[in-house]
């Protein structure tokens, strides 16, 4: 019985991958239905963005907020509806790994390489979230595999489709930059090639990427390359604690975890079999100057100032294969099954904790999940008072609260603003900071104790409340509620903001 179904699988690599993802996207997206998990900050402000197509935003190109644009207009306005793109799109980079894999190496590999891929921790974490990597790593996949194909192959459309993937991944994160880098480190050093690199088909490339990231391009001259620095803002270099060894210790030890225990050891014994035994092919060379780079950059950022685990995202297309390659190169069959069934008990364990709370109190995970508990209820508070007191603006003073609370108060009648700022740091201050024509009565909402800056702007302030949600056993979320009324002007209204702001 085993031994037919193994032969089945080899038979029919695509309906079996077709199956195993059918599976697992159905369990996904049942784990998003379910889940009582609220949205996180950076989902809810996509969300916000959504509401107004543009094609750029002040800390992120735009292609997030369109594709979330698109699920809501679909399905509506819940939580998994602004998620629901994430598990399918994490399904289509799955088979376009397949497609790459197969082409640099062999079906075998490919088939692998799809499978570890979407059990990965990291893909089993994202699936459950809409970020800016998941639209990032579908068109970060279809790159390599135009650029596996096209050295074989002289058929125009794939250049066509390696520069339109350049421009959708750009437009989904600027991260996208890295495979232009991994391009270069993977051909400009041999005459082979270099005579790739520079060939004309790459000319159409070039013009196709550029055509499709145009316009951001302009919406960032237009607005001051307003997420081009705050992109660079985000490397933190003036940091006061540079050089930590311990951040950069911690990154790695993250990257570990994103692609799995079992994974991780194949690569790191495939590294030093190549080294020592192997040799390296061609593949292998490209799957390297995909991943290798982008790691040792963002371990670099860790060391010198901070880098969150999921910076270097698109590397992990490439390990994925080569972890897959160097396995079946030892004809080890073992490390794959291992892989897997370590993964996919991974998987399992975390469309469950999205759906029970039990679950991960069990676990003891209740702290990681606090941020995602508890908006609804506050939200629900803050629209009652807001229209039993007769203010005229809702105001916050934190760029996660205000992301969260435009979301939970969305059923607010008076609009909800931002505490000015005379250099914007995020969007909300950018496109939504408190004005004249909405201030004179404000219910400010803080979870700051001391706020006298901001009280401090208006005539009279009056401390009228709090709410306090349970969180978890242990935590709670306490917000602060102010009635403010006649706003100072000049200390109020920084000269940028003294104009009426949109929803």
């Amino acid at each position: 019985m085993t031994s037919s179904v193994v032969a089945w699988v080899r038979n029919h690599p695509v309906a079996c991958l077709a199956i195993v993802i059918a599976a697992l996207t159905a369990a996904r997206v049942t784990a998003l239905v379910l889940t009582p998990l609220n949205l996180g900050p950076d989902e809810a402000q996509y969300w916000s963005w959504s509401l107004s197509l543009s094609a750029g935003y002040f800390s992120k190109p735009p292609l997030i907020a369109w594709l979330i644009g698109g699920s809501t207009a679909i399905c509506g306005t819940q939580e998994y509806c602004i998620r629901l793109f994430s598990p399918f799109m994490h399904a289509a980079t799955g088979f376009v790994v397949f497609l790459a894999a197969s082409r640099l190496y062999d079906a075998r590999v490919g088939f692998w390489a799809a499978l570890t891929y979407w059990l990965i921790p990291g893909t089993s974490f994202s699936s459950l979230l809409i970020t800016t990597d998941v639209p990032l790593l579908l068109f970060w996949a279809l790159a390599l595999w135009a650029i596996a194909a096209m050295q074989t192959s002289r058929a125009w459309h794939w250049p066509v489709l390696l520069g339109a993937s350049i421009g959708l991944g750009l437009l989904s994160k600027y991260a996208m930059l890295y495979f232009l880098l991994g391009i270069a480190v993977a051909f400009l050093f041999t005459r082979e090639g270099r005579s790739f690199l520079f060939d004309r088909r790459f000319a159409v490339t070039g013009a196709v990427a550029l055509l499709v990231f145009s316009p951001n391009i302009i919406w960032n001259i237009s607005n001051s390359l307003a997420t081009v620095r705050h992109t660079a803002s985000n490397a933190n270099w003036n940091a006061e604690n540079l050089f930590n060894l311990a951040n950069a210790l911690s990154f790695l030890g993250a990257q570990a975890g994103i692609i799995g225990p079992v994974a991780a050891g194949v690569l790191i014994w495939g590294g030093v079999m190549a080294w020592r035994k192997w040799g390296l092919s061609p593949a292998d060379r490209l799957m390297l100057a995909l991943s290798a780079p982008i790691i040792l950059v963002v371990t670099f950022q860790a060391f010198i100032s901070r880098a969150n685990a999921n910076w270097a995202a698109p590397a992990f297309i490439a390990l994925c294969i080569l972890a897959c390659a160097w396995a079946i190169r030892s004809r080890r069959r073992w490390p794959l099954v291992a892989n897997t069934m370590v993964n996919g008990t991974l998987a399992v364990l975390l469309c469950a904790l999205a759906i029970s709370p039990a679950l991960v109190a069990a676990l003891g995970q209740d702290n990681a999940a606090k941020r995602l508990r508890g908006w609804p209820e506050a939200g629900r508070t803050i629209v009652t008072m807001s229209s039993s007191g007769s203010f005229t603006a809702i105001l916050s003073d934190d760029r996660e609260d205000m992301a969260s609370l435009y979301y939970y108060t969305r059923d607010r009648q008076v609009p909800l603003r931002m505490w000015p700022s005379r250099n914007p740091a995020n969007e909300y201050e950018a496109r939504h900071a408190l004005s004249p024509d909405v201030a004179s009565r404000v219910l400010f909402v803080s979870r700051k104790k001391n706020v006298e800056t901001v009280t401090g702007a208006f005539t009279s302030s009056e401390r009228i409340g709090t709410i306090e949600t349970r969180l978890d056993p242990k935590r709670t979320r306490i917000f602060y509620l102010h009635a403010l009324t006649g706003p100072v002007t000049a200390a109020t209204f920084p000269s940028f903001s003294d104009r009426p702001s949109t929803d």
